[in-house]
Parts: structure tokens; sequence; C-alpha cells
């Protein structure tokens, strides 16, 4: 078999249990591990479109996965306050907000303080942080109240009723922040998504930043199968996203130990 060929398989379908739903992922390419080759993978657009796209699906995945595979407590949205801070610094900005966040947690959450984080910028190039935080007790927050001069739409969720938090340690130390808690941990997971863009992709591509920013030993899913299905991907569950290099569906853990025990798909050794 060509060397090229063993480097990259196609059409293999990975399940994964995400706590008590199943994540199932079709490649048309797939790269084995410990292989290297030098010529390029099939092209679908420039080489280039397709090196992008591909991070965007790896990094959308692992994303998923750690927002899924964990406890999250609390939606944060950082910003930087430009007397304090040059918020046009994406890489300052996540190297001192991460040693601050580690340090927060040893003195005030007994290490136990986790958090994901991904950026955004804006019009005006410069940086704010969206995540997730957990492990951070409700006493350090501060609630908003609608006596203060706030976002017209933080004001809206006040009058809704939902409570909107500011975590003063942070505000002195960065700038303006809010936080909610999170409701809904799959709706929180999917919508965290969005921020992942060619866009964003190119912009830290400029400034060899990262598309997102984690803590060290967050919890990761576990790998159920990886082969070749015997059956059309669309029959087990509705394509939740597709491009032209992957397609992801989700189903709960009962349907798919179901389907598994029917034998719709054929093992392959898994790549850890």
């Amino acid at each position: 078999m060509p060397l090229y060929e063993q480097k990259y398989k196609f059409n293999v379908v990975t399940i994964k249990r995400y706590g008590d739903k199943i994540k199932l992922t079709q490649h048309s390419i797939l790269r084995t591990k410990g292989l290297e080759c030098d010529e390029p993978p099939p092209e679908k657009g420039s080489v280039n479109e397709f090196k992008l796209d591909n991070n965007i699906s790896r990094v959308k995945s692992k994303l998923y996965e750690y927002s899924l595979c964990n406890p999250w407590d609390w939606f944060i949205t950082f910003t930087l306050d430009p007397a304090k801070y040059d918020r046009h610094d994406l890489e300052r900005y996540h190297k001192e907000l991460s040693q601050w966040l580690r340090h927060y947690s040893a003195r005030k959450c007994n290490n136990q303080l986790k958090f994901l984080l991904v950026p955004e910028r804006h019009k005006d190039d410069a940086w704010h942080i969206h995540g997730f935080l957990y492990a951070l007790p409700l006493e350090h927050l501060t609630p908003f109240t609608l006596q203060e001069h706030l976002p017209d739409y933080i004001r809206k969720k006040l009058l809704n009723g939902e409570q909107v938090y500011n975590w003063q340690p942070y505000a002195k130390k960065f700038g303006y922040c809010n936080i909610e808690p999170i409701r809904n941990n799959e709706a929180a997971s999917k919508y965290i998504l969005k921020y992942i863009t060619k866009d964003l992709s190119r912009c830290v591509s400029e400034t060899n930043a990262h598309m997102y920013y984690c803590s060290r030993g967050l919890q990761i899913a576990e790998t159920l199968k990886q082969g070749h299905l015997i059956v059309n991907f669309e029959e087990i569950s509705p394509i939740a996203y597709e491009n032209d290099y992957v397609a992801v569906a989700t189903t709960s853990l009962y349907h798919e130990k179901q389907r598994m025990s029917r034998g719709n798909l054929h093992e392959s050794p898994i790549s850890h």
C-alpha cells in the first residue's frame, strides 16, 4: 500500500461518549498518527483553504468535547480596560489572565478553579474573551443591579429576572466583565462554537496565538469505536454540522448502544 494511503484513512466514523450524549463524527479524510509523508491531502479548493477548514473542524471538535465533558458553572465575558492593558495584544492578555486565574485558584478556590476561553476580536481589532468557569464560588461574585449604569443587554436580563454578576477582582485587575450561571450545558456548549470562525483562525495565525485556551487536566470524551459504517451516516441521527471534510451527529447513549449491538460499524484500531 502506498505511504500516502497509509497516512490517510477515508470515510472513517469515530464514536465518542460525552456524559450521557454520544457524538458521531464522519471524517472524509482522517490522518493516521505517527506516519510522515510529503504528499498533500486531496484538494477541495486551495491547499490553504483545506488546512483552514480542517483546523477549524479540529478546534470545534475539541472545544465541544471540553465544554460538554466538564461541569461548568459560569458563562463569562471578559474585556480589557484600555487604561490598564493594550487591548490589541492577545498573547500578553492570555498569558497574564491564565497566570492570574491559576494564582486565584490556589489562593481562593483550593486549586479547583478551571477555565475554557475563546477570544473574539472587535471591529476595532481589540480583543475580549468568552468562555466557561467552574468552581468559582457564588460568594466571590457581586450581582449587578438596575441602579447601576449597565449595557442595555444586561439591563434586559435583569428586568427579565435573570442574574448577571460582576467579578470584582477581575474587574480591578483587567477591566469590565459579566458572568452568568449556565442553565443548560449542552446549549452553552453549542453556543460557544459560534465564536470559532475562519476570521478568528486567520487572526490568531497572524499573531501566533491560539483559537482557545483552557486549564490543564480537563475531562475528555471516551472513544467507544472507530471504523467504517455499513449504513448511511444520516440513518443514525440527523446531521448537526457538516462541511466538505466532516459530518457530525449526536444521539443518546441508549440508542447508540442499541445500534452498535446490531453491527452497523466495522471496527478499526483506534489511534491514541
